[in-house]
């Protein structure tokens, strides 16, 4: 039996933020917006929203506290702030990091306690406020998933608040606002969304709802990600990397991740490393450990990402899709070797501690341990 809740309701297309007023007025009159210091504001972006908001006779605060990866300070000063001003509606505007803080600070506005309790176990006592998501990177899927993941940076710990509550009332995905995007960017973004597509279509909780969209995001991937790295203003490739996003963070919703994720978020909250780029960094390695027991879904991979393995072998073809995911990696810059963030064999006991009790690591086609984790980690030193 498998569980399907996808509760947003999604507009996509160019133009398609002019809409974020309009949405964000259906569920109040004083509205949060939730981003970071910097692409919002130097795009205009930021501007042009709370134009749009104002124009519906919202009353906006900005809260552009964002830097980086989510931490719970900048979600606690912002639920602080957003009770302050009685904002009723939030709007998540940039990459995973302002969507999930966004999710965070509506999400336990009208709680109790704070943010540290919650992220610490405490039960989630009530639903969260309305959350509108404009997503400006093409990676994460945050504004079609219900979970927040945080940093405790007392605790060095990265993990996730998850409730039905917390899915976005309505994303707008507008390729236009990802033409900004650096190069870096769009390559670590993008490395984040093949990776969330390849591990929910492998994943023990896959299904064939969540294989059409994974399959589907995993295509748009191979053909769109070095076209949007190589050409940011290649609108199409824009838009068919906003799409695979979307679709991969759909899957994921419902199917969940794999072990590249389990490790992918202590190693980001120990060394600083950007979640993406940790997600790419990890994944070939982690597919070369699942080749046994992922090996027919990992040929598909190969073809839908243009390789043509027709007269191989399942094993053979999920190689050639190994092969094929670390080729691209590499032609978009990311790194292949974690000791480049001064990661070593020393600090294993702790990721893989941390890594093992995650919904990732259960959700993984290939059972694995702390000596699996271990020799993962080691081939990706």
């Amino acid at each position: 039996m498998r569980r399907h809740f996808l509760p947003t309701e999604i507009i996509t297309g160019c133009g398609c933020v002019s809409e974020v007023g309009r949405a964000s007025a259906r569920y109040g009159d004083r509205v949060m917006v939730v981003c970071g210091q910097t692409f919002a504001r130097c795009s205009g972006l930021l501007e042009r929203v709370t134009r749009l908001a104002q124009a519906e006779g919202l009353a906006v605060t900005v809260y552009d506290s964002v830097r980086g990866e989510a931490e719970l300070p900048v979600v606690e000063a912002g639920i602080a702030l957003a009770r302050q001003e009685g904002c009723q509606v939030f709007v998540g505007l940039g990459g995973g990091s302002a969507i999930d803080t966004a999710k965070a600070v509506a999400g336990l506005v009208n709680l109790p306690g704070s943010v540290w309790e919650y992220h610490g176990g405490r039960p989630l006592e009530g639903p969260g406020a309305p959350l509108v998501a404009v997503p400006t990177t093409a990676g994460t899927g945050a504004e079609v998933t219900k979970n927040a993941v945080l940093i405790d940076p007392r605790k060095q710990v990265k993990r996730s608040i998850r409730d039905d509550g917390w899915f976005a009332r309505v994303a707008l995905v507008d390729p236009e606002t990802t033409l900004s995007m650096p190069p870096e960017v769009t390559a670590s973004t993008g490395a984040d969304a093949l990776c969330q597509a390849i591990e929910a279509f492998t994943s023990i909780g896959a299904s064939a709802v969540t294989d059409a969209l994974a399959t589907r995001a995993i295509e748009l991937v191979g053909r769109s990600l070095l076209r949007a790295y190589r050409a940011g203003q290649d609108i199409t490739a824009r838009e068919e990397m906003s799409l695979a996003s979307l679709m991969a963070g759909m899957a994921m919703a419902s199917a969940r991740l794999g072990a590249v994720h389990g490790m992918a978020h202590p190693l980001g909250a120990h060394y600083g490393i950007p979640h993406g780029l940790v997600c790419g960094l990890l994944l070939p390695y982690t597919m070369t450990y699942n080749v046994t027991h992922a090996s027919d879904k990992y040929a598909v991979v190969a073809r839908l990402l243009g390789e043509n393995v027709e007269s191989l072998g399942p094993n053979a073809a999920a190689l050639r899709a190994v092969s094929r995911v670390r080729e691209l990696l590499t032609e978009i810059g990311l790194p292949t070797r974690l000791s480049d963030f001064g990661v070593s064999e020393d600090g294993f006991d702790v990721i893989i501690e941390e890594s093992l009790p995650s919904g990732s690591f259960k959700h993984n086609p290939r059972p694995l341990g702390a000596e699996d984790a271990r020799r993962i980690l080691m081939d990706a030193l």
